[in-house]
């Protein structure tokens, strides 16, 4: 395995930790807090538990209990993902040490598993200044402006993808939105991406986010689609949970046009909501160590079985907590489950601290 020659300096990597730890795309929602229509989910399509399939995800700015976790889950995983590989400023790909180093931590401790690997592509971007723009969708223009831009994009990632020894890519290019034309372009740009792995044995995910006009655009058959169930509630909302009972059941719906067999993506952990309207990401472990610090006890939503609670800081300001704990995803899963066989994906490992009684 060949490790890449291009690394970003320390500072780059301090910058986009503090970017992504605020804003993920993981952790905020273009479509947070909107209405959406209820649809019934059949109980006849109901299939057991145990067909689930379960992908996870690692990231680079979060590796410090990542075997951890791994290690009481580790017989249940089918696919590990790596986040990420993303864009430096010459608008080139590139993955940080931290997730080559989490890929060979984990081949060789768990390499006998018949775990697939997954390096995920995102389109954040290093900007000239040393900040970072993350969810760039000029970057996507600039990739698929030309069918030469489009086929040496694609080469790049089968490269990196091979010479580092991933199973497969992941595409988690977002914030298209309503952007027809840019829709046509990936559409364009995941049917050759496929073609071109399927050539060399690469396997293929592409991640949708809720927002996707499915019934206006018509993805190629081939990869895998996984739906990002999560952000009902986020920067921009009021506060709330991440995914409700709602929520769930119209993302199945939504999804019924995709083709093949589509994966549902949940996200663990929660937002800490603050009266000045500042929402932070947070993860179980933290609200835990939040309840502990200020002596407060949680309550149990019905709607989406998360957990919430209410704190006052040491400034004086108001907060509200909304979290997910192992009894909520698993209510998540049930109702996913209801729909049919559906896969599960988890973002992500780390600040989890039951993750074994998670179906």
């Amino acid at each position: 395995m060949t490790k890449k020659s291009v690394l970003v300096p320390v500072a780059i990597l301090v910058i986009l930790f503090l970017s992504l730890a605020a804003c993920s795309h993981r952790e905020t929602g273009d479509t947070a807090g909107k209405d959406i229509e209820e649809w019934p989910i059949g109980e006849e399509d109901h299939m057991d538990e145990e067909t689930i399939g379960y992908s996870i995800w690692t990231t680079y700015w979060d590796t410090e209990n990542l075997t951890g976790e791994l290690e009481t889950i580790k017989d249940r995983i089918d696919n590990i993902c790596y986040f990420a590989a993303y864009f430096n400023k010459d608008r080139q790909p590139f993955i940080p040490k931290e997730t080559m180093e989490s890929f060979e931590k984990v081949e060789k401790l768990y390499g006998s598993m018949k775990h697939k690997s997954y390096l995920t592509f995102v389109n954040d971007l290093i900007l000239e200044d040393n900040t970072s723009s993350l969810k760039d969708v000029d970057l996507l223009y600039a990739l698929f402006e030309t069918d030469r831009s489009m086929d040496n994009h694609i080469r790049d990632i089968l490269r990196m993808t091979m010479e580092e020894g991933f199973d497969g890519i992941e595409i988690d290019y977002e914030a298209i939105r309503q952007d027809m034309v840019l829709w046509q372009l990936f559409i364009e740009f995941v049917e050759k991406l496929y073609e071109a792995a399927a050539e060399k044995d690469i396997l293929v995910r592409v991640l949708l986010e809720p927002n996707a006009p499915l019934d206006e655009i018509e993805l190629p058959e081939g990869p895998e689609y996984v739906m990002m169930c999560y952000n009902l509630h986020g920067q921009g909302t009021r506060p709330g949970p991440k995914a409700n009972r709602r929520f769930l059941e119209s993302l199945v719906r939504k999804t019924r046009t995709l083709p093949g067999k589509v994966n549902f993506a949940l996200a663990t952990g929660g937002f800490d909501f603050d009266g000045n309207g500042t929402v932070k990401s947070i993860t179980e472990k933290q609200a835990v160590e939040l309840l502990a610090l200020f002596e407060k006890s949680p309550e149990r939503e019905e709607e989406s079985q998360a957990l919430f609670f209410d704190y006052i800081d040491n400034g004086g300001i108001e907060h509200r907590v909304w979290y997910a704990d192992s009894k909520t995803i698993n209510y998540w899963i049930d109702i996913l489950q209801q729909a049919g066989n559906h896969d599960i994906s988890l973002w992500r490992l780390g600040g989890n601290l039951n993750l074994k009684s998670i179906k």
